[in-house]
């Protein structure tokens, strides 16, 4: 039976709350960053509430906008972190906004948000909190702000009226009375035609047009969005715990179900179903022998491409329960070695799954999601390591999941600097049949969709492949994706090299002298 320490709380009266800073302060630093979203994103004049069609592209001013409130947010709040944490975040805050400097893309938005939010908590944490706590809270401040603002803004009216009983208060115990006087309003408005053919001359119209528009309702959008990052909550400090008697603690579900005879012949049965799977692909797929009639090699790796990944995630599900703390693997000799044999078959059924998918690819082509499934595939490889170092070394599940959100990091930060388009343009160029002299044809409509960044990778092929002048030619949208960073607004490193690529082989480039809008 499992033993756990107990903790008594330690009784006396709620900790009092810090002084809330004012809310006006707040709302005008977040008045001033709605106003700057604006100036930025949109740059057109106040008066344009219809919607209309911008001729550039978001670019440079994204990672300025951002800069600047992740700026005004931490003045607003305060430094609270230490010296050494001041620096790191920094580090992080400019690394990420340098991906959305490169290319702004949905990965690097992403990025350069998440950088940008968790810079301001951590910045203004007036207590520590777990960087998965901190983490959870950046990628749901979005979510919450519309809510968080209500409530301070009711908070604020509230504290108004009782705190200021001059003429101040006074105009907030107005606001329920005009409410419920329009609604009384409408109603009688509804019965009465007199008083509807008197509401009617009044011309809201105009008001109304503008208090929908499109630009109102996105200034409400961004005032919601930054708002839990420009009034950070503060919480009250935490209750003193201190440890108290020992308490025996029942038995998990998970005792019952997993015990060691549970564990010990999983396991065994696990190493030889896996085992029968390595050997089937060390003999098929590394080996190359002869599959049955009807079946290629490219459609034997395809179909075991992505379930053999969903089986290596169950698999390390399952061992993150066997070595749990406190379960039957501390108690047995034969579970550590068997789950250890059992991670390495699986880092093993990952290595195939990655060959399989590079035959499909040789045979099929290359597209962004095969890609993604690469940089996927890599990504478990990379966990199930870490997780015999894991066993091996006796870390915590906690070291664990570190090392793999840094891993994950690193190769989605990566990923925001990789030319995509020009990447797989590359490949299925150069491992063409119209190229190499053997594998797929070139798919010449997947190329056209792939957009104007992919022209660097087709041009040396012009003269072997006349069929990519009109992929070229398909390529529209690349002239108003390059006259978007003209207006600076829309300026990014990306399609700053692509600019010059095409200015410096002008063969098929069509005159791109006339700028955006300033």
């Amino acid at each position: 039976m499992s033993i756990s320490i107990a903790s008594d709380v330690e009784t006396g009266p709620a900790p009092a709350r810090c002084p809330a800073r004012p809310i006006v302060i707040s709302l005008l630093a977040a008045a001033t960053c709605v106003a700057l979203a604006d100036w930025l994103l949109v740059g057109l004049p106040i008066g344009v509430t219809r919607w209309v069609v911008l001729d550039w592209q978001i670019g440079i001013s994204l990672p300025l906008f951002l800069g600047a409130l992740g700026i005004v947010a931490v003045a607003c709040n305060g430094i609270s972190a230490p010296r050494h944490v001041q620096i790191i975040m920094a580090a992080v805050f400019a690394v990420g906004l340098l991906a959305l400097v490169e290319d702004v893309n949905l990965l690097s938005t992403m990025v350069g948000t998440m950088a940008t939010a968790m810079f301001v908590i951590v910045m203004t944490a007036r207590e520590s909190s777990s960087w998965q706590g901190q983490l959870l809270d950046a990628a749901t401040l979005a979510f919450r702000g519309p809510l968080r603002l209500a409530r301070y803004v009711l908070d604020a009216l509230r504290h108004m009226q009782i705190l200021t009983p001059g003429w101040l208060g006074s105009l907030v115990a107005w606001i329920v009375p005009l409410v419920v006087f329009a609604v009384f309003l409408a109603l009688f408005a509804s019965a009465n035609p007199l008083i509807e053919h008197q509401l009617i001359q009044i011309d809201l119209s105009a008001l109304l047009e503008y208090l929908l528009s499109w630009r109102t309702m996105l200034w409400m959008l961004t005032l919601c969005t930054i708002w839990p990052l420009i009034h950070r909550r503060v919480k009250p400090g935490r209750i003193v715990q201190q440890p108290g008697a020992i308490i025996a603690a029942e038995p998990s579900d998970l005792d019952f179900l997993l015990g060691d005879k549970a564990m010990v012949r999983s396991l065994v049965l696990f190493n030889a179903l896996f085992a029968l799977q390595t050997v089937l692909d060390l003999t098929y797929l590394w080996g190359g022998a002869s599959l049955p009639d009807g079946m290629s090699h490219a459609e034997y790796a395809h179909r075991g491409a992505y379930p053999l990944i969903v089986t290596a995630l169950l698999a390390a599900g399952f061992v993150l329960v066997a070595m749990r703390p406190g379960g039957p693997a501390e108690h047995s000799k034969l579970i550590r070695p068997l789950v250890l044999a059992w991670t390495a078959q699986n880092v093993l059924l990952v290595i195939s799954s990655i060959f399989r998918l590079d035959l499909y690819v040789a045979a099929y082509s290359l597209t962004y999601l095969r890609l993604a499934a690469f940089l996927w595939m890599v990504l478990v490889a990379t966990g199930l390591v870490l997780m015999v170092i894991q066993i091996a070394r006796r870390k915590s599940n906690g070291w664990l999941l570190s090392a793999n959100a840094i891993s994950l990091a690193v190769v989605l930060y990566g990923c925001c600097f990789i030319n995509t388009p020009r990447l797989v343009a590359s490949y299925n160029i150069g491992h063409s049949r119209e190229i190499a002299g053997i594998g797929p044809n070139l798919d010449l409509a997947y190329l056209g969709s792939l957009g104007p960044q992919a022209e660097p990778a087709l041009r040396p092929h012009l003269k072997q492949i006349p069929a990519l002048q009109s992929v070229i030619c398909r390529y529209k949208p690349r002239y108003t994706y390059l006259r978007s960073y003209r207006n600076w607004r829309g300026w990014s490193f990306r399609a700053w090299r692509l600019d010059r690529y095409l200015a410096n082989n002008p063969d098929t480039s069509p005159d791109l002298s006339s700028d955006g809008r300033g």
